[in-house]
């Protein structure tokens, strides 16, 4: 095998995986990648990337989705949060074993490849409506 294959291959892979990337926006409020593992129970867990670009913090005050009774958001340990502060340009990353946002009262099983509708409230920037894809769980590197 060439060897330049070799090593082109994987940094293609990267790159695609980029290009892949879906982001949602409000005023200077942006999400990244917004992803659900599957269910097996009537409870989910729902991971993404907040980045505020703008000069002040904001702050993730609550969430909603029709196929969810509540939704809530998590802590490290699985403690509920009231809020998740966003300050200017220090992006919020919640992933599996670290803070996330727990839907509670799923309405149906999710699937791989299921979507679904998603807002979060923000104090200042207000209400950001976005699509949730179901996914294994993306791999970290």
């Amino acid at each position: 095998m060439d060897r330049r294959a070799v090593l082109i291959v994987p940094v293609s892979f990267a790159l695609a995986r980029k290009a892949w990337a879906v982001a949602f926006e409000l005023d200077s409020i942006t999400i990244l990648d917004p992803w659900a593992k599957p269910s097996v129970t009537d409870a989910a867990a729902l991971f993404l990337t907040l980045s505020n670009a703008g000069p002040r913090a904001d702050r993730l005050v609550g969430g909603d989705t029709p196929i969810a009774e509540r939704v809530i958001l998590r802590e490290i340990d699985g403690s509920p949060l009231e809020y998740l502060d966003l300050e200017p340009r220090r992006p919020a990353v919640l992933r599996p074993g670290r803070r996330y946002i727990a839907l509670r009262g799923l309405k149906r099983l999710l699937a791989v490849d299921d979507r679904f509708p998603m807002s979060l409230r923000f104090a200042a920037a207000g209400t950001l409506d976005f699509t949730v894809t179901v996914l294994e769980g993306p791999d970290d590197g």
